[in-house]
């Protein structure tokens, strides 16, 4: 009876050469581990990880303010010019 069972529930569990070689990796803005780029947290320090979609977040400040005095001056320009 014991063979039966293991024949019928054996299952093929996936050795080592399945796996890839390489596997993306990100790093934790909290602590600075390596952390899978599919895991939702740090392993070390168990910080969430997102992906930061703001706008302006890889921008430095003097761009943005740079791009903000050009948007108030076309308005200045455009509200003197009427």
């Amino acid at each position: 009876m014991n063979d039966d069972w293991e024949s019928e529930y054996d299952t093929d569990y996936p050795d080592e050469s399945d796996f890839d070689e390489e596997t993306s990796t990100i790093v934790c803005p909290n602590c600075g581990a390596d952390v899978y780029e599919e895991a939702p947290a740090c392993p070390v320090c168990g910080e969430y990880i997102g992906v930061n979609t703001h706008p302006f977040s890889e921008r430095p400040r003097w761009w943005v303010s740079l791009g903000i005095l050009g948007v108030i001056a076309t308005i200045l320009v455009l509200i003197f010019l009427s």
